[in-house]
């Protein structure tokens, strides 16, 4: 404690000795502090590097938070991982004691070589590389103050860069010379692998995501090779606390680039990164499509019920109508028409049931027998038939409508819904059940996580599972129903819940951290800024569209290519009504045989 305070007072005493010294490699080595954020830790290796004129300097000038440390072994196992490192070394032979420490590649280490042996310069080189074998990274300013220079490690052509200003480490990255670097594609939405699986060997790449990639290596000039994916593509942490597929690989360090979409999400571990947001997509249950509905009642469902609705209380309101007027000409004594007709007093109930009758043949659209012989009266009727041509208009469009284009029954289209139906929901990724309903207030969707169980896909997959038996749900990501997935949906197999629980924004992944993030993101962000990313993705959709041609049993079952000829069975309901009817007719003619009642002239009468 007493060490820190004297060399903060050396600091403050020394700031004028600081200013008087600077020169080109303290103004290049401040500006480099000055865009790095968090704090600088400086590691001193005794009390008289603290009045030094590089120590004294950033005290003075710099603008990042400093703590001083004195004991540098002590540090290497303390050390914040948000902060940058600055150690104070006598040669390029004491380098080697903080090989193995210097692992926080979140921070640039800057590396002070007081002293500059003969020889020093392979032995420095040699270090550089030993660094980024050992950590895969080149995140270490070495500064030389005897020689005024800052240098850094350019891993693709094998020797050093002179810094002469912030952006110099950025450049090295910009152009990696040819070489190798790992990259993991496996087969998902926007990307396809084709490959020889005897040798575990990627042949070829192919979708969104794999243009994405072969441009990202066209413009950083490197090698890509693939690794062969895992059975597990995605991957997530295992019950032991390890991890597996592709969020195992970035963990390890195994691959360098995973251009393949990932939800930006906490796969619960801090050794993974994600680029930049690629592109959207939301993750959505899915069940199998609602039975269609038979043919012999298909005009019953031709139009809304709603509809039907209004049809039936107009029919009954016109008929209300048409009383009250009856009603109104007979209190009021108006003159009736002369039609020539010979006029009998009925009861008024005789007469209301004639009305009833009368008013439902204008409706149907049925030629009436006799007008009434009152002038109002006669204008009802018109307006009525009037009114009855827009509703036959509107339901035959809808029979034709319905012939062509088969209806089906409600499907499930909320999570309200799907509760309710009591289906289990069954999942194929592990992921999906760390955050698709958990953390949520809502009893429904407490209820549909409790309902969530992890199923392995064997030879039949798991959608085809929900198509041909039901009773459950999926869970997949919604441009898999547009891509992979759309002949199910096209052929009416299976039915997206429109309610999507979860939208995601989807990048792809890297070690943390890695060296290529920055450029990567440079490339990304003008891809989908300049909207070529959207082209390549709806082209995958269109074509998506297309491949439904390759499978003639689909073709046959949207009936692609045909028209619909209509036959005696699209016309069932008909002669059921044409039957119900007869026989109706038949009882009342027997019940009237049977109590001896004479039948009446039918036509319309008048009180």
């Amino acid at each position: 404690m007493a060490t820190t305070l004297q060399l903060i007072m050396l600091a403050t005493v020394g700031g004028t000795l600081g200013q008087a010294n600077n020169s080109d490699y303290k103004l290049v080595l401040c500006s480099i502090l000055g865009q790095l954020e968090g704090g600088l830790e400086l590691h001193l290796r005794s009390s008289g590097n603290g009045v030094s004129d590089l120590a004294q300097f950033l005290m003075v000038k710099g603008t990042n938070s400093i703590k001083i440390v004195q004991n540098q072994e002590d540090a290497l196992e303390t050390s914040e991982p948000t902060r940058h490192h600055f150690y104070f070394l006598e040669n390029a032979q004491q380098m080697q004691g903080i090989l193995n420490g210097l692992v926080n590649t979140d921070g640039f280490y800057i590396l002070v070589l007081e002293k500059d042996d003969p020889g020093d310069e392979e032995i420095l080189l040699d270090f550089m590389a030993k660094v980024w074998l050992t950590h895969g990274h080149s995140r270490i300013y070495y500064v030389q103050p005897t020689r005024e220079q800052i240098l850094l490690y350019n891993p693709f052509k094998q020797t050093f860069v002179v810094v002469h200003d912030p952006r110099t480490y950025g450049r090295i990255y910009r152009n990696l010379e040819g070489y190798p670097l790992r990259i993991y594609i496996f087969d998902s939405v926007y990307s396809s692998v084709l490959g020889d699986y005897e040798k575990n060997r990627v042949l070829s790449v192919n979708g969104a995501d794999a243009k994405l990639a072969k441009t990202v290596e066209r413009q950083l000039n490197f090698t890509a090779e693939y690794v062969w994916p895992d059975d597990e593509f995605f991957g997530g942490r295992l019950a032991d606390g390890s991890y597996s597929g592709g969020v195992g690989r970035a963990h390890r360090g195994e691959v360098d680039i995973i251009f393949a979409g990932f939800f930006v999400k906490d796969y619960l571990t801090t050794h993974i990164q994600f680029s930049s947001a690629v592109y959207m997509d939301e993750l959505c249950l899915y069940v199998k499509k609602a039975q269609r509905i038979p043919q012999s009642i298909l005009p019953l469902f031709a139009v809304n019920s709603d509809v039907w609705l209004c049809f039936l209380l107009v029919g009954l309101l016109g008929t209300l109508v048409w009383l009250l007027l009856r009603a109104f000409n007979l209190v009021l004594g108006i003159e009736r028409i002369p039609d020539g007709s010979i006029t009998k007093k009925t009861s008024f109930y005789r007469a209301s049931f004639r009305i009833f009758i009368d008013t439902w043949v204008v409706w149907v659209r049925v030629n009436v027998g006799r007008f009434p012989s009152f002038h109002s009266e006669r204008i009802f009727v018109a307006s009525l038939c009037l009114v009855s041509v827009i509703f036959g208009a509107l339901l035959e469009s809808s029979l034709a409508t319905v012939y062509i284009r088969p209806l089906y029954y409600r499907d499930v289209n909320t999570l309200k819904e799907l509760d309710a139906s009591g289906q289990p929901i069954y999942i194929k990724h592990p992921a999906f059940k760390d955050d698709l309903f958990y953390g949520h207030d809502s009893a429904v969707y407490r209820r549909l996580d409790a309902k969530m169980t992890l199923v392995a896909e064997g030879e039949e997959r798991l959608i085809e599972m929900v198509s041909k038996r039901g009773g459950f749900a999926g869970v997949t990501r919604s441009a898999s129903l547009q891509l992979s997935d759309i002949r199910y949906v096209m052929t009416k197999k299976v039915h997206k819940i429109p309610e999507c629980p979860k939208n995601y924004h989807i990048a792809y992944v890297l070690p943390r951290p890695s060296p290529y993030l920055e450029e990567v993101n440079r490339i990304v962000l003008r891809l989908v800024a300049a909207g070529i990313v959207g082209l390549w993705t709806g082209e995958a959709k269109e074509r998506a569209k297309w491949s439904i041609q390759r499978f003639p049993e689909y073709l046959a079952e949207l009936d692609v290519g045909r028209w619909k000829v209509l036959t005696l069975s699209d016309v069932q309901l008909a002669f059921y009504a044409l039957t119900i009817g007869c026989l109706l007719s038949a009882v009342v003619c027997l019940a009237e045989i049977f109590l001896r009642r004479r039948r009446k002239p039918i036509g319309l009468t008048r009180i």
